[in-house]
């Protein structure tokens, strides 16, 4: 069964935001998740097992968290790629 995709305001505020390549790039990416949430590029982060993130075109990053034993991806961020991303959504090493 597909995963369900859960995302808040401010994630789809942030996706409406990218340029329109990079936005339609993203849309197709998230979709994708419902059905494979683990995509064979997508990485794990490092000390934080269930969370992946994505490079998209331009430095720009799709992250989300697969909780466990739960049927749902949950989408954290869609943006530029910034040296304080990971720490920002309190996924700092």
């Amino acid at each position: 069964m597909p995963d369900r995709l859960r995302y808040d305001r401010r994630f789809k505020e942030l996706l409406n935001r990218l340029p329109g390549d990079i936005r339609s790039i993203a849309r197709r990416t998230i979709a994708r998740l419902a059905s494979d949430p683990f995509p064979s590029k997508a990485k794990e982060l490092v000390s934080h097992p269930g969370y992946y993130r994505l490079w998209l075109p331009r430095n720009y990053r799709l992250v989300w968290c697969v909780p466990d034993e739960e049927e749902v991806v949950d989408l954290l961020y869609v943006g530029p790629k910034s040296d304080r991303l990971y720490s920002n959504l309190g996924l700092g090493r």
